[in-house]
């Protein structure tokens, strides 16, 4: 007898496996679909027509199961839905190329050599730097000088370069960043994984259309027709990630699926996967389709599991959500719970906000404010289009010169935090805001300038200028990759399935543009080193943090306590040089004796003992007060 599965609670189920639940002497195959008939097919090659079919058996969860004896291990399996329908294993680990079937996979076969004892990096949440970068965008070019070019196993390569300037994941441990976050690597079915069509220009995706939440992505592995070289490969370019140290966030899908009506999802549980409007079709918050409908508890489980299995299989230390508004609120804080009992460091942040409308209730939605003391964070979008303008035309922000922004720009430096009457912010604690003035998506940094800026000589100043900012302020910085050499997409606002020569980074921008990178590079130590910006209590904020009142709107300078003296930011927007006086830099640290010394400049790192401040135009600059 079938209970009420709409009755069911999270958790009542959260602890039954689902999936093909392998051992080497049998396999249990689980399967939810509560209002439908399903039977198993099996084989050892998919392309025979000829498949064993099994029949399954319904228990009162409304979940089909059957159990087969013998090794299965890289057998291809699907499930037949009311004798009419073929679908894959919402939890399949892995699939044969393409996704057009599930595979039963020994995953203890699935690792490299160490892999279970490797260390994975233990880095606090308040200490990230992220940078956000595709798999196939960040090798794919000859000028990386990686062998497995575009693939899993291109990043794990070490030692590449360009010339002599270093590539790939060397250059990454060059530049200092703590947190890697990639986009899309689980299943994704919008691109043909064929190794023959990999560089094809028509045959480019950044990955934003799930399709099988456990697996990963076939067309990013050396050997797509085999189902086990995607997971070895994946978990080899994830050690060496951790080997040099940083910590691997990927990008997940969950508010929508690529497919609607034909998805395995809805062909198992029609109306349960999806939000439904009241004339039945679905409800498209995504703007894409359809939306997930998070809340129910086989979703809500399907959601956790594959997060659960992502960190315990792989070791991947955080999840960054898209379109996070549509992901309810209860299910964030499950999975957190759940999530940080396996990996205490482990980060969630995502996009509060969604495309369309949605059923879902707004008091469920993750929106700006809704992550305060929840303890994950989202994107500042605040922030980025006060920095650098709107994200796809020519409006101008702070660093252009829209200098009555400055208000805004203060009160992200403090972290979104409520600073005081004048700066309100939108956090509770500074570790929710993620600070960023682009992504993937929109125009990128140096594109948004070709077209905003009057006058191109001085471009690197205004980069210089973004990247300061967001390194400069309380909460987590976020770099896109190639931000730090001026990477340019052609201006393509939008270049999710523009051919590769668009998107993939090309090497010779480093070498063009090294000054840029150390400056980058710099900075990043210097945040480290100096061990202010990573303090997330809005108290000691507070407290530890001052703004230079009654300067003109182009100069933003501020203190924060260090030790026994002060770390001082200044940061001159205009076009001229400005001087800072004596009397009124007295009066801002609070007392008349003490030492001067600039440790960092437009030019990168610095050691110099100073008399007074000179601010040079375009300018951020760091000071040690003692």
């Amino acid at each position: 007898m079938i209970k009420n599965y709409r009755k069911l609670t999270y958790e009542e189920i959260k602890d039954y496996e689902l999936g093909a639940i392998y051992s080497k002497e049998k396999t249990i195959f689980r399967v939810f679909a509560p209002e439908k008939s399903v039977k198993l097919t099996l084989t050892t090659d998919y392309n025979n027509p000829r498949k064993d079919i099994f029949p399954m058996k319904q228990n009162e969860l409304g979940v089909w199961e059957t159990e087969v004896s013998g090794d299965l291990d890289g057998y291809y399996y699907s499930y037949i839905v009311d004798d009419k329908f073929e679908v894959t294993d919402p939890y399949s680990f892995t699939s044969s190329i393409n996704s057009m079937y599930s595979v039963v996979c020994d995953m203890g076969e699935t690792d490299p050599k160490g892999f279970r004892k490797s260390i994975v990096p233990q880095i606090p949440e308040e200490e990230a730097i992220i940078y956000e970068m595709s798999v196939k965008n960040y090798t794919a070019d000859k000028s990386s000088g990686v062998i497995n070019r575009g693939k899993f196993l291109g990043l794990s390569e070490k030692n590449t370069s360009y010339h002599g300037f270093k590539t790939g994941l060397s250059h990454l441990k060059e530049l200092g960043i703590t947190h890697l976050q990639l986009l899309p690597i689980y299943d994704f079915i919008s691109v043909d994984e064929s190794s023959d069509r990999f560089f094809d220009d028509d045959n480019y995706n950044w990955g934003y259309d799930p399709e099988l939440y456990f697996a990963p992505e076939g067309s990013y592995s050396t050997d797509p027709q085999d189902s086990k070289s995607r997971v070895y490969e994946l978990k080899k370019m994830i050690q060496a990630i951790h080997e040099a140290n940083i910590a691997v966030i990927i990008d997940v899908v969950y508010n929508h699926t690529f497919k609607s009506y034909d998805s395995n999802l809805n062909t198992l549980g029609p109306n349960y996967y999806y939000r439904m409007n009241n004339d039945g079709t679905f409800s498209n918050g995504s703007g894409v389709g359809n939306e997930i409908a998070s809340e129910r508890p086989f979703v809500r489980k399907l959601i956790i599991d594959s997060l659960k299995h992502w960190v315990k299989e792989y070791k991947i230390d955080g999840f960054r959500f898209d379109l996070m508004a549509l992901i309810d609120i209860d299910t964030i804080k499950i999975a957190l719970e759940e999530l940080k009992e396996i990996n205490p460091n482990l980060i969630i942040y995502g996009e509060p906000w969604m495309a369309l409308g949605t059923t879902l209730p707004y008091e469920k939605q993750i929106v700006k404010g809704s992550q305060k003391s929840n303890d994950f964070g989202v994107f500042n979008d605040i922030y980025r289009d006060a920095i650098k303008g709107d994200t796809n035309s020519f409006g101008i922000g702070y660093i252009q010169g829209n200098h009555f922004l400055k208000p805004t720009i203060e009160e992200a430096i403090a972290g979104s935090i409520h600073f005081d009457k004048k700066r309100w912010g939108f956090t509770d604690f500074a570790s929710e805001t993620v600070n960023y003035f682009n992504c993937h998506d929109n125009l990128i940094l140096y594109d948004k300038l070709q077209i905003s800026l009057s006058n191109l000589d001085n471009i690197n100043d205004y980069v210089k200028l973004a990247i300061g900012l967001i390194l400069l302020s309380f909460g987590k910085p976020f770099l896109y990759e190639g931000n730090e050499f001026n990477h340019s997409k052609n201006n393509d606002r939008n270049s999710y399935n523009s051919p590769l020569f668009i998107n993939a980074i090309n090497w010779n921008d480093k070498q063009e543009n090294i000054d840029l990178f150390n400056y980058t590079k710099d900075i990043i130590a210097l945040r480290k080193n100096i061990k202010v910006f990573n303090k997330i209590d809005p108290d000691h904020i507070r407290k530890s943090l001052s703004f230079m009142d009654n300067l003109e709107n182009s100069l933003i300078i501020y203190k924060i306590k260090a030790g026994k003296g002060f770390i001082l930011v200044a940061i001159n927007a205009g076009l001229e040089e400005k001087f800072i006086n004596t009397k009124k830099l007295n009066s801002f640290i609070g007392y008349n004796d003490f030492i001067i010394e600039k440790i960092f400049d437009k030019e990168g790192k610095n050691n110099n003992i100073e008399e007074d401040i000179s601010l040079d135009k375009l300018s951020v600059n760091v000071y040690k007060i003692y």
